[in-house]
């Protein structure tokens, strides 16, 4: 979300700065005046209007991100899945808009039905598997799909505390897919973001849909995703949050994943930012826990 405070105290400065130029000391072939009180003659508010806020912070920013992912499920199947996963992306931020470009490598060990999608998140397919197969892991490894994204944050001239985000994305299929790293097909997807800071208190919602490539490997659909949640900002540089996480199945006739993600995120200076999470799947088409944790550097 973009910061929308303003520095008004730089019309007094300017006032004080005609005041200093304007002092006798520095107009040495000045006339002598009597020693009375002359009466004010400017006018306050059309200096104002002659002068701009200056912001208190830089608008455009790059912040790199990256981290450290690990997850586990069993997806109702006798051998576990445990995937590795080190994300990397680039965001820019520029008055309202924010770019982003993100992948990462991933590692993980799986049935033959199980693939990774967005962020290294586990997909359930439709591969039908047999008694063996069932049992068995497979290890595959490798870069990620690359994902670009564009959000445009609405501003709201009635109050600064309730901000709306407007983002679109692509998905470039890098990933391998016979390496089940991905589906191999172009993906797009368009949310909305809600969030309304009240004290220290601020719930939010998101609520998405994804239009998902068709691919010869798997069969998949398009679906929306929500969640809704809360943070709380202990101090003003850091903050933990709760929320629920719904996905509906992108295989069709399967559960929609469920999950319960917690976070805390402490923002160590004006650069270096750590956040720390953790994930717990609330049916069989998710995995049963995950941690993870992202470092951020802004420049």
């Amino acid at each position: 979300m973009i910061n929308k405070s303003f520095v008004k105290t730089s019309i007094l400065l300017n006032i004080a700065l005609v005041a200093f130029h304007n002092s006798p000391a520095l107009s040495q072939s000045a006339p002598a005046m009597p020693d009375v009180e002359q009466p004010q003659t400017y006018d306050a508010d059309s200096i104002a209007d002659d002068y701009e806020a200056v912001p208190l912070y830089d608008e455009e920013e790059w912040i790199i991100t990256t981290g450290y992912d690990y997850s586990s499920g069993q997806f109702n199947l006798p051998a576990n899945t445990n995937i590795s996963y080190i994300p990397y992306s680039l965001r820019y931020n520029t008055g309202p808009w924010s770019f982003r470009a993100s992948s990462g490598y991933i590692s993980f060990a799986s049935p033959r039905n199980v693939i990774t999608a967005l962020d290294g998140v586990p997909l359930v397919t439709d591969v039908e598997l047999d008694f063996n197969e069932q049992r068995r892991n497979s290890r595959r490894s490798g870069f990620g799909d690359v994902y670009l994204s564009a959000t445009y944050s609405v501003d709201n001239p009635y109050n600064d505390d309730f901000q709306i985000d407007l983002t679109g994305q692509i998905k470039i299929p890098t990933a391998d897919e016979y390496k089940g790293l991905g589906t191999g097909k172009v993906d797009y997807a368009i949310k909305t973001d809600v969030s309304y800071l009240i004290g220290n208190f601020m719930p939010f919602a998101t609520l998405g849909y994804r239009f998902i490539g068709k691919s010869d490997l798997y069969d998949l659909q398009n679906s929306f995703f929500a969640s809704i949640g809360a943070s709380y900002f202990i101090t003003y540089d850091t903050s933990v949050g709760v929320s629920y996480e719904y996905r509906e199945s992108a295989t069709p006739g399967f559960n929609s994943p469920k999950e319960i993600f917690a976070y805390t995120d402490v923002q160590i200076d004006d650069r270096w930012g750590v956040n720390f999470y953790g994930v717990v799947g609330l049916n069989n088409v998710t995995t049963d826990y995950g941690l993870g944790t992202q470092i951020r550097f802004k420049f």
